[in-house]
């Protein structure tokens, strides 16, 4: 009866990983997880070893798996289903809170996997991570699309260890532009939300300005005597304090009054003119390999996805308006909760 039980058993769960093998093509893992089931059911693994090592060999191997086991299990779950992160900085107030953490989901937003054992979940720290190298992830095919608003959390394209939460503003192909704090897309203007933040100048004296940062609710919140006091800290001139994305536009944009700025799209051509080179080369060169100085084309045909990202705290966020694009497969997953 309990053989029978156990044959059931295996027959059920065999399902979800040849379902598994068929989304993700992973002959390997496939393997792994059926010798995994095989331990707990069948265990004809687990006698084969019995039978032809000794004892000692035998006691070594099933404590080792034992210790093992469960490491893969976190592994795999925290790379394929549901990863969580902490929230490093204000860059999100007043939706996130720095030290607060987020639970993502991964598996609906297209799983990426890591090329570099520096980036797999758990084990990643006891390894190197690779210099110069910006090719880090192999995406599956996602269930869900992502969407404008999104809080995603994303690897950052500094050649760091970091993974940066903030909200997708702009999509691949459309064009994004900032006038006076307000962000249009494809010249519509985009709602603000009650939490979006911004710094206000209360008192300003001999060039010293004093700052409140009020969240759009709470400044509505605030009587009409308070508000004629407060002034929005709208950056009308360059701030070279500031690095802008991209670099020949440093001495013309501001956080505030930023681009028209086309988001690359898998597939889009662009002509191959002065500026589009200077915009979008150092984008290219990382993430799609291609020198656009050394082609002997008049146009280029960009290979990947690419989003635009802004922090909630619109004037304390180091987001795409100073390090630009983000790739697709960069996007670690959707954030569903944060406690």
């Amino acid at each position: 009866m309990k053989k029978n039980l156990t044959k059931i058993i295996f027959s059920i769960c065999i399902i979800p990983i040849i379902g598994f093998y068929i989304w993700s093509n992973l002959l390997s893992i496939s393997i792994l997880l059926i010798l995994i089931l095989d331990s707990f059911t069948l265990k004809i693994i687990p006698t084969l070893i019995k039978k032809i090592a000794s004892d000692f060999i035998y006691q070594i191997v099933k404590y080792a798996y034992i210790i093992i086991l469960p490491v893969v299990f976190a592994i795999f779950f925290r790379t394929f289903f549901f990863d969580v992160y902490f929230v490093p900085s204000s860059s999100m107030e007043r939706t996130l809170f720095p030290n607060d953490y987020v639970l993502v989901n991964k598996i609906s937003y297209g799983v990426k996997l890591p090329k570099h054992l520096r980036n797999v979940a758990v084990i990643g720290g006891f390894f190197n991570p690779p210099e110069n190298e910006y090719d880090l992830y192999n995406s599956l095919n996602a269930f869900k699309k992502l969407e404008r608003e999104d809080i995603v959390v994303f690897k950052a394209v500094d050649d760091s260890d970091k993974f940066l939460i903030k909200r997708i503003i702009g999509m691949p192909s459309e064009t994004i532009r900032i006038k006076q704090t307000k962000i249009f897309v494809n010249s519509h203007k985009l709602e603000e939300k009650d939490n979006y933040s911004y710094n206000y100048i209360y008192h300003q004296e001999n060039n010293v300005s004093l700052i409140k940062n009020f969240s759009n609710k709470e400044f509505s919140e605030l009587d009409d005597t308070k508000k004629r006091v407060l002034k929005k800290d709208k950056k009308e001139k360059p701030n070279y304090n500031y690095f802008l994305f991209p670099t020949i536009k440093q001495n013309l944009w501001t956080r505030d009054n930023y681009g028209k700025l086309t988001i690359p799209k898998k597939g889009m051509k662009i002509k191959l003119t002065e500026e589009n080179i200077a915009i979008y080369n150092s984008v290219v060169i990382k993430f799609e390999n291609v020198n656009l100085k050394k082609l002997k084309k008049q146009f280029y045909t960009f290979k990947n996805n690419y989003y635009f990202m802004m922090g909630d705290n619109r004037h304390n966020s180091i987001d795409s308006r100073s390090y630009g694009f983000i790739p697709e497969s960069y996007i670690q997953g959707k954030m569903i909760v944060v406690f």
